[in-house]
């Protein structure tokens, strides 16, 4: 079972069903893809474990990671349990991250699975930036707001940037982020970057939007008023290769669109 949603995309990915996950209930709406199994059970969240369940669903494995770390000697009582942690600083994009998907495939049987998913995940790739390359490109700028003044921008080793250096693409922030590869700024500090493509990543809940289109800031900013800013659909921040997937797939369609 997986007490990680990055954990738990990753076993499905590679062919393997949790028999639980962390939260499932929230699954749907955030990680969205690839679908959890209907028949998951729902172990609580984080913060509220439902350790009688999971005790009775009498796991082989317990997938966690270092958030949960503390638990590591409870839950080793139940069954044995690993901890892996999408965050590790690797030194070629999204290495990490496959790394830990073999980590897991090898502990559930799946090895062969895994590098079959690597594998198509390399010819996405190809196929990606081979579509990219037809482009006039541009730095892009990845963000998701807060509100109408501030907005996360990611970097480091974020699952957006990460994605975007796999694709070959250039990222528009260069500027120190936190451990978990995002920023918060105002948006007063995004004047100074000019020639850049602003991808926001969903949900930008409607009163923002609204906020943001009577925004005098907002319309002054050189991105806003040459047209080059967007949306696209949600891709979980937290995640593993799955969710690298999906975002890429959702990045390369949507500059496909503007970049014409």
């Amino acid at each position: 079972m997986a007490l990680d949603w990055a954990l738990a995309e990753t076993m499905i990915a590679i062919g393997r069903r949790p028999a639980g996950v962390v939260a499932a209930a929230d699954y749907a709406k955030f990680v969205i893809e690839p679908a959890l199994p209907p028949d998951t059970a729902d172990l609580g969240l984080q913060q509220e474990l439902n350790f009688e369940l999971i005790a009775a669903l009498r796991p082989r494995l317990i997938l966690i990671s270092p958030f949960l770390q503390r638990l590591k000697p409870t839950l080793d009582r139940i069954a044995p349990s690993l901890n892996l942690s999408v965050y590790e600083v690797s030194e070629t994009p999204l290495a990490n991250r496959i790394a830990i998907t073999r980590e897991l495939a090898s502990h559930v049987d799946a090895s062969q699975a895994a590098e079959t998913y690597i594998r198509r995940l390399d010819a996405l790739r190809a196929d990606s930036t081979a579509r990219l390359a037809k482009l006039q490109r541009r730095p892009v700028l990845l963000v998701s707001f807060i509100d109408n003044r501030h907005a996360r921008v990611y970097g480091g080793s974020s699952l957006y940037a990460e994605t975007l250096a796999w694709l070959g693409l250039e990222s528009a922030w260069s500027k120190p982020v936190g451990n978990f590869g995002f920023e918060t700024v105002g948006l007063e500090q995004l004047a100074t970057l000019a020639d850049v493509e602003l991808v926001a990543v969903e949900p930008v809940p409607p009163d923002i939007t609204y906020a943001l289109s009577s925004s005098p800031l907002w319309k002054e900013l050189p991105f806003v008023k040459a047209k080059r800013e967007g949306r696209i659909a949600p891709a979980f921040m937290f995640g593993g290769l799955p969710s690298a997937e999906r975002f890429s797939k959702l990045l390369v369609s949507h500059l496909e669109e503007r970049w014409i």
